[in-house]
C-alpha cells in the first residue's frame, strides 16, 4: 500500500470522528475544522518519515488532542479581551428555543468550563465510545488514571451543572 492510499484509508475512515470529537472539545466547529486538517497533516508528515502505526484511532485521537491542547494553550495567552462564548450563538438569542437546544447548549457551557485534563478523557468516552486503555494510549497515561480522571470530569461536571442551574433558577426568581 502506498503512503497515498494508506493516508486515504485513514482519512475517510476518521476524518468525521476527529473533526465532531475536537468540535465537542473546543465547542467551535470552524476551529474544530482547522485542527482536524492540522491532525491529518501531522499524520500525514508522520506517516511520510516512516512512522509504523499499530493503532491508528488512538494515534490520530492523540495528535488530534495534542493539536486541541497547543490550542488552548494559545488561546490562554492571546486572551486578553473578556469575551462571552455565549455571544457568538444566535441561538441563545432566541425568544422561545427548544428545550433540546437549551439542554445542549447547557451541556456545551459545562463542558467549556471543566478543567481540559477532565474534558479530553470525558468526551473521548462518552461522544467518542473510546474505552479506557484507547483513552490511556492517547494521553499518555495509565487505564486507571483515566478511570480517575472520568471519575474527576462526572464530579466536576455535576458540580458546574448544578452551579448553572442554581443560577437560572435564582436569576428567573429574582425577576418575578
Amino acid at each position: 500500500m502506498t503512503l497515498e492510499e494508506e493516508f486515504q484509508a485513514l482519512f475517510s475512515t476518521y476524518q468525521h470522528a476527529i473533526t465532531g470529537y475536537l468540535s465537542n472539545l473546543l465547542d467551535d466547529t470552524d476551529r474544530a475544522q482547522e485542527l482536524a486538517q492540522e491532525t491529518f497533516l501531522r499524520a500525514y508528515c508522520a506517516l511520510a518519515r516512516g512512522a509504523r502505526v499499530e493503532h491508528p484511532r488512538a494515534w490520530l485521537y492523540r495528535i488530534a488532542t495534542n493539536a486541541a491542547r497547543d490550542h488552548i494553550r494559545r488561546a490562554r495567552r492571546v486572551q486578553w479581551l473578556p469575551l462571552l462564548d455565549d455571544d457568538r450563538d444566535p441561538a441563545l438569542h432566541q425568544s422561545n428555543p427548544s428545550e433540546a437546544l437549551a439542554d445542549r447548549l447547557v451541556v456545551r457551557s459545562v463542558l467549556v468550563r471543566l478543567a481540559p485534563e477532565y474534558r479530553i478523557p470525558l468526551l473521548l468516552h462518552l461522544s467518542e465510545g473510546l474505552s479506557t486503555a484507547e483513552i490511556g494510549l492517547i494521553l499518555g497515561i495509565s487505564r486507571d488514571a483515566v478511570k480517575m480522571r472520568l471519575y474527576r470530569a462526572r464530579e466536576q461536571f455535576r458540580q458546574i451543572f448544578r452551579a448553572i442551574n442554581g443560577q437560572e433558577i435564582e436569576e428567573t426568581s429574582n425577576e418575578v
